[in-house]
């Protein structure tokens, strides 16, 4: 275990025998797995979802997780019943069992299917792209893409955003382009709303996140008091920690969860 993640393994476990709930929320493409050739691949490691089911089994421990996918996808994906759950970059939210989906974005809805045929039919000129649909917006992928096309395709897609920025929000991925409605709302304030939803009692809250597009959770986590912890080689900036990949946090996690169920109570 490299020094940073010792380090904290024993800031969370200190707080949990001081009595402090712990939020521990996470991304999950390129965060709780590696990123592969196609979202669907993305698939959970066993032993990773074990070590999540025990955690969050764990009496104080609140288990999130916030993603660019669609809320059913995410879900299905963890395949863990009973979790804090946020879909479409924090759009969506299920909280206690109980939906959250804002007016704001389901108006958005007849823009971005719009967007999304008129992006698609860009998209022959372009092989290897292809456009991801989500309840509330679309992730246009280019990692199958040649290289030298990169560049053009992405100045298409903003030309053909263009007239319609004021009301969108563009967040690069890893070779993705994100494209959801400009409400706000975002992975930070999911990260929020996971840390309040349980409030009985002072949190340690920590959030794990790779890319751009977990930027606003990371400082969400900062201005909570907690770990902002980027994986893989190039996390955003705004992370005051580090891991190199996400089997070295899926260690993290089970050392952790091995140390609280010794002894859960303070």
């Amino acid at each position: 275990m490299s020094p940073i993640a010792a380090a904290i393994l024993e800031q969370l476990v200190t707080a949990y025998r001081q009595g402090r709930r712990l939020v521990l929320t996470f991304d999950y493409d390129g965060t709780l797995t590696p990123l592969v050739a196609h979202p669907s691949l993305a698939q959970l490691d066993p032993a990773l979802r074990m070590t999540l089911g025990r955690l969050a089994a764990l009496p104080r421990v609140t288990l999130g997780m916030v993603s660019g996918r669609a809320l059913d996808d995410l879900i299905a994906m963890v395949g863990l019943p009973g979790l804090c759950y946020g879909g479409s970059t924090g759009l969506e939210l299920e909280l206690a069992g109980q939906r959250q989906m804002p007016a704001a974005a389901l108006a958005s809805q007849p823009l971005l299917e719009r967007l999304t045929t008129l992006i698609e039919s860009r998209l022959p000129g372009y092989p290897g792209a292809w456009v991801e649909t989500k309840p509330f917006g679309f992730t246009v992928h280019y990692r199958h893409l040649a290289p030298d096309l990169a560049a053009p395709l992405l100045a298409e897609l903003a030309a053909v955003l263009k007239s319609h920025a004021a009301g969108l929000h563009i967040l690069d991925g890893p070779l993705a382009l994100e494209v959801i409605p400009s409400i706000a709302l975002d992975k930070g304030t999911a990260l929020r709303a996971i840390a309040a939803a349980s409030d009985d009692g002072p949190a340690t809250v920590l959030f794990a996140g790779d890319a751009a597009n977990d930027a606003p959770a990371l400082a969400m986590a900062t201005q909570l008091g907690g770990i902002a912890l980027g994986i893989g080689p190039d996390p955003p900036p705004v992370a005051t920690h580090r891991l190199a990949d996400p089997a070295a946090l899926g260690a993290l996690l089970a050392a952790l969860v091995d140390r609280l169920s010794a002894n859960p109570h303070p």
